[in-house]
């Protein structure tokens, strides 16, 4: 569930990014209504909140959500010994999800620095290089990720001990 939920946020950077892309059109057009400017900024301020609450509920509430969706139920009890620690599942997990990452934005990358180069070529300047910064900025996440997976598990589990404590008190 930490897992997916990691995953679904970080997918979820192309859609804020989208909605940042909608709010510099309407920037750039001067006619154009307020009321539509405001509109696209609190469907992103909602779609940023909905990205956090996410993040919180399959991160940081894992087990209450299983709870809640009886996720336990209905499976016989079959039990799988196995010698691998929880942050060892966690650090390979943010490893692979990190490389995921930079499998799909680096060939983007590759992709846009070469459409670039080959606009700037024919049309003197007049391509914008914000995708280029984009797919750029996602692949380095991803290397994050992979690089830095160990702390990134330490974090999570230093959030969860600070939860179980405020739950026992």
């Amino acid at each position: 569930m930490k897992i997916l939920g990691i995953w679904l946020v970080i997918n979820g950077v192309t859609t804020i990014t989208q909605f940042i892309s909608a709010l510099s059109v309407f920037y750039f057009n001067d006619g154009e209504n307020w009321w539509r400017v405001l509109y696209v900024i609190g469907l992103l301020i909602v779609t940023i909140a909905i990205y956090f609450f996410i993040l919180w509920l399959f991160v940081f509430k894992t087990s209450w959500l299983i709870d809640k969706l009886k996720l336990e139920q209905g499976f016989s009890e079959e039990k799988i010994e196995y010698n691998i620690h929880y942050s060892s599942i966690m650090t390979i997990a943010i490893i692979v999800i990190g490389g995921l990452i930079i499998v799909d934005s680096l060939p983007q990358f590759c992709k846009e620095t070469f459409n670039y180069y080959q606009q700037k070529r024919m049309f003197d300047e007049n391509f914008s290089s914000g995708w280029i910064f984009f797919h750029l900025v996602k692949t380095v996440l991803g290397y994050l990720l992979m690089t830095n997976s160990k702390s990134i598990v330490r974090f999570i589990e230093s959030h969860m001990k600070e939860n179980s404590d405020k739950t026992t008190e």
